[in-house]
């Protein structure tokens, strides 16, 4: 609802401006940052509403914000950074592959040697360094995939020095019956070993050739 007064600029001046109520304050015009004072009526920045009879609320009056006044975005947080690093490789270590191999193809050399009761390690040996074997080569980490390959016929020859003394002949000259039982049991046992071997080293040779970066085509 107006209240019917006239309001005029500042510096307005005549008989009608004595009579107007200025429609900003000296202190409200310094105050304002969107309003500037210039020589003349002409030059001011912010005029008064068009319509004489209505009032102004100079309470709310917006302002426009200033340059360094503007909120400044917070900083990014780094990614946290882990304690294997980002660069490392899933997958069994080295250590685990050889207590894996080893410790499966020892313990049933013993079983083989005790249950079964031959002469000199057997199949059961074979199959279970075999299985072990292939686990190794499945599971082991790319960096380490070498092991997987040197730790087959590495536990049979564990096995058979170890269970194998269980399989020694009761008479004769020790170091004879040891050298005799070695050469015959790794002999006897030479398909296993190497087949483990090599099957173990096909599987590698596929995971490296899998994990490799794709090669881009030459362009034409």
């Amino acid at each position: 609802m107006g209240t019917g007064r006239l309001f005029r600029s500042l510096r307005a001046e005549g008989a009608a401006a004595d009579g107007a109520v200025p429609a900003l304050s000296l202190d409200q015009a310094v105050g304002l940052r969107t309003v500037t004072l210039g020589s003349g009526a002409s030059s001011e920045a912010v005029a008064p509403p068009p319509v004489a009879a209505a009032d102004i609320d100079l309470e709310y009056a917006e302002v426009a914000p200033r340059p360094d006044d503007e909120a400044t975005p917070p900083p990014i947080a780094a990614a946290p950074v882990t304690g294997r690093g980002a660069h490392a490789t899933p997958g069994l270590r080295a250590t685990g592959v050889w207590l894996v191999v080893i410790g499966v193809t020892v313990v049933m050399g013993f079983a083989d040697a005790l249950v079964v009761g031959r002469t000199q390690l057997g199949w059961l040996t074979g199959i279970s360094l075999l299985a072990a074997s292939v686990y190794g080569a499945l599971v082991v980490r790319r960096d380490d995939a070498i092991v997987a390959v040197i730790a087959p016929p590495l536990a049979f020859f564990l096995a058979t020095v170890t269970a194998g003394q269980l399989t020694l002949p009761p008479t004769g000259d020790l170091v004879v019956r040891e050298s005799f039982m070695v050469i015959t049991t790794l002999g006897a046992n030479a398909p296993w070993i190497f087949g483990s071997t090599i099957i173990a080293a096909v599987i590698v040779l596929i995971r490296r050739r899998r994990s490799a970066p794709a090669t881009p085509s030459p362009q034409p």
